[in-house]
């Protein structure tokens, strides 16, 4: 009997559900643990997104690495990982330094991402 982790739609919903919780709390400045503000919740969302790219565009990656939907979920993840890094390192780019605008960006970049990922089944199994 083989086992599965988590499906497909399982991994997006936990996705979309994880990043709105984050992201309410990063805009309303709730505090969680040590945790308060949108740049901690940037970079907590940086980090989980990179995590959960490994199980779900990463599989994407690995069947079909340039494929054109892949490809765009390489842009989508650079946008993800600068907006992830101008919070880390305070860096002074133009949108991305205000937290709240990084925060947003982070959280569309990766659910994007994650609807790519949806499309793994579509590629020819050659």
């Amino acid at each position: 009997m083989e086992k599965k982790i988590m499906s497909n739609t399982e991994i997006l919903i936990f996705e979309v559900v994880l990043s709105a919780v984050i992201v309410v709390l990063g805009l309303t400045n709730k505090k969680v643990l040590f945790l308060q503000g949108p740049r901690a919740m940037t970079i907590v969302l940086g980090i989980m997104g990179m995590l959960l790219c490994t199980i779900s565009i990463g599989k994407f990656i690995s069947a079909a690495p340039a494929h054109p939907l892949t490809i765009l979920g390489y842009i989508f993840g650079c946008v993800a990982l600068i907006a992830f890094i101008t919070q880390v390192f305070k860096l002074e780019i133009p949108v991305l330094k205000d937290p709240d605008k990084a925060l947003v960006v982070l959280v569309v970049a990766l659910v994007m991402k994650g609807l790519i990922a949806r499309f793994r089944p579509l590629l020819s199994r050659a």
